[in-house]
């Protein structure tokens, strides 16, 4: 193709393109050749005059993922000239290809002379597109990422099912031998720690591949807090941190294991929260909210949540700067609400901590209701 003939001069059929085709500078690239890096400074207008350009975005195990791409007759970089913002993606030439490079400096001059606002208008149509593709590209980074921590949870669940197979084979191997209520006690607890690992490791998982679907049953909310006690006694122990509970004789719709994960992400947070070393106060409060839903609130006395991550909290990978922690407890807890049919928002105040409101589906009392116990448990706040 011609450079005077390619379609972005046609726009500009009432003006005087000479300044603009005289600036160009033609170039031919091979195969896979780097036209620009993404996060480089914008230096042009690109006009593809034959072949194709492919549009990349670096992940974070290194790759590079394609976005979109350009062939003849198209254009791409007046973004970054107008906006002046370094690039979002890199460039790069998919089989031979031929370019023409309108310098920034050139196209600038060029609108700025175009009678009316046009550079405005541009630079307002330009932001929005931005946005858009800014957006796009956060979302499908989450998705690459959980897909990334949903192949390695497998790969770890795959390694050490061996293992935890032989752990709890020998943890009831000790059991026969040695019939004392001690040995039982524990020996119960070595199994129940390992289906807790597992739990843990399966539900990021389930969680990275977007299966949410909870078995649901009649749970009696204070007899799966009081689970979620027992199994976390040495933080309700702990005399540094003060754990507190008051709840109501009230049942719920859900599955038992996962209302006790919401438990162990939110309170693990809470303590996470807390100063180390100083006394603080974690309140746990279940009551009727209404003929249909139940209130399940967390309350603590840490020192509260950053402004600039309270409208990314229930997001995956969003952490306050733990050394420790997949990021993934809120955006857990959040996808076990919603997929309970039931709500999670929280309020917080730098320096006085922070309250999550929880609201979960409301279930009738039936006569001879028992606890059922989950067949597998999430691992213990670290």
């Amino acid at each position: 193709m011609e450079l005077q003939s390619h379609p972005f001069f046609q726009v500009l059929c009432e003006s005087n393109i000479d300044p603009l085709t005289k600036k160009a500078h033609v170039q031919d690239y091979g195969d896979e050749e780097i036209i620009f890096e993404e996060g480089s400074e914008p230096d042009g207008l690109f006009l593809v005059l034959e072949g194709e350009v492919a549009f990349r975005k670096r992940l974070p195990n290194g790759a590079y993922y394609t976005v979109s791409s350009s062939q003849q007759g198209e254009f791409f970089g007046e973004i970054g000239v107008i906006t002046r913002q370094t690039r979002a993606l890199r460039a790069v030439s998919q089989g031979s290809a031929t370019l023409a490079r309108i310098p920034a400096e050139s196209l600038e001059e060029y609108l700025r002379e175009l009678p009316g606002p046009i550079e405005d208008i541009l630079k307002g149509i330009i932001k929005h597109l931005r946005d858009t593709t800014d957006h796009y590209l956060h979302d499908m980074l989450q998705k690459e990422k959980l897909a990334i921590v949903g192949n390695m949870i497998n790969s770890i669940i795959h390694d050490f099912k061996n293992p935890f197979c032989l752990i709890s084979l020998h943890a009831q191997l000790i059991e026969q031998l040695h019939a004392d209520e001690r040995t039982r006690e524990l020996c119960s607890n070595i199994r129940e720690q390992v289906d807790r690992m597992v739990a843990m490791a399966s539900e990021i998982g389930e969680y990275s591949r977007g299966q949410h679907a909870p078995e649901l049953s009649v749970l009696k909310l204070s007899e799966v807090i009081d689970r979620f006690h027992a199994l976390n006694s040495p933080f309700f122990e702990s005399g540094r941190i003060t754990i507190q509970v008051t709840c109501e004789e009230v049942y719920i719709m859900g599955e038992e294991s996962k209302v006790i994960r919401v438990l162990q992400n939110l309170v693990s947070n809470a303590i996470d929260a807390i100063p180390e070393g100083a006394p603080g106060r974690i309140e746990i409060e279940g009551k009727a909210l209404s003929k249909s839903q139940v209130y399940l609130g967390i309350r603590d006395t840490g020192v509260g949540i950053p402004e600039e991550i309270r409208t990314r909290m229930f997001e995956p990978f969003v952490t306050m700067g733990k050394s420790a922690g997949t990021g993934l407890g809120t955006a857990i807890a959040k996808s076990i609400i919603d997929s309970h049919g039931g709500s999670i928002a929280f309020e917080s105040k730098l320096g006085a901590g922070t309250t999550f409101h929880i609201t979960l589906p409301r279930a009738p009392r039936r006569a001879g209701h028992k606890r059922k116990a989950g067949s597998v448990q999430p691992n213990p706040p670290q």
